[in-house]
């Protein structure tokens, strides 16, 4: 007798049906139908991704622009400044030599170098800010200045007031005809 131990005879086994399952059709390796149909729609996908991105560059790029713009404009506005400072100085010089003589009469091209050396003085026409065109007459003198910007800044200083205006020929005879209260925008 041996020692071992056993549970007895073992156990049939039995094999369970298997389940029958459809055959899926055998799709040949060269159909391609599933590829084309992914290439289309990676197309598609790209075809709208690149028109967003492009889309997000003209919005970026409109707003850089428009940013240029101002600057610009503000350039401008800069450039008017100084050639309406350049006028503000020489009322300055005109309204003491005025002041001094008691007429028009005596302020002249060559009496305002003398008195306000810092600008040039013309009787024809002013070609930059740091130029005064100068054009009298009994009722007053007129000054006119060119902006960088293009624009012809005027000044008409009469006895009681100083009339202000802007205009394209830049000479002291033009200047005569402001009559604005203040400079115009």
């Amino acid at each position: 007798m041996d020692d071992s131990f056993s549970f007895g005879k073992p156990s049939r086994k039995r094999a369970l049906p298997a389940a029958r399952r459809p055959k899926a059709p055998k799709v040949e390796a060269g159909s391609g139908r599933g590829r084309i149909v992914l290439v289309v729609a990676a197309g598609v996908i790209a075809v709208v991704l690149i028109a967003g991105y492009m889309t997000f560059l003209k919005g970026s790029g409109e707003q850089i622009a428009s940013g240029e713009r101002s600057a610009i404009s503000q350039i401008g506005a800069a450039k008017d400044v100084e050639a309406q400072t350049t006028e503000q100085q020489a009322v300055t010089a005109v309204q003491e030599l005025y002041a001094e003589q008691g007429s028009f009469d005596g302020v002249t091209v060559a009496a305002l170098k003398h008195f306000e050396p810092a600008f040039s003085y013309t009787e024809s026409s002013s070609t930059g800010p740091k130029v005064i065109a100068v054009g009298s007459s009994s009722m007053g003198i007129g000054l006119a200045v060119l902006s960088q910007s293009g624009r012809c800044f005027y000044l008409h200083i009469a006895a009681s007031s100083v009339r202000y205006g802007a205009g394209t020929t830049c000479t002291g005879s033009a200047a005569l005809t402001a009559s604005a209260t203040s400079w115009p925008t």
